[in-house]
């Protein structure tokens, strides 16, 4: 006799974006749809990554507010 499968192994389905994933489309959007290697350079030079392309502390929290606004509708200006 089978036992049924233990819920607690089984993986639950991560439909939340990864903070990277997250400050590239932002910087995407305030960069007009520029190219990765343009969408990169803005957010480097904001501080969000690092110049190895990691998140910085500052792109953390930057995501983590974004992803807070998820659902909400948002107007955001360049200047």
């Amino acid at each position: 006799m089978q036992e049924p499968p233990d819920d607690k192994n089984v993986a639950a389905p991560d439909d939340t974006p990864d903070d990277l994933s997250v400050i590239l489309g932002f910087a995407g959007m305030l960069s007009g749809g520029g190219n990765v290697d343009e969408v990169s350079r803005l957010a480097t030079d904001h501080g969000w990554l690092d110049a190895s392309g990691q998140l910085t502390v500052a792109g953390e929290q930057l995501a983590r507010a974004l992803l807070q606004q998820s659902g909400t509708r948002s107007a955001f200006r360049a200047w």
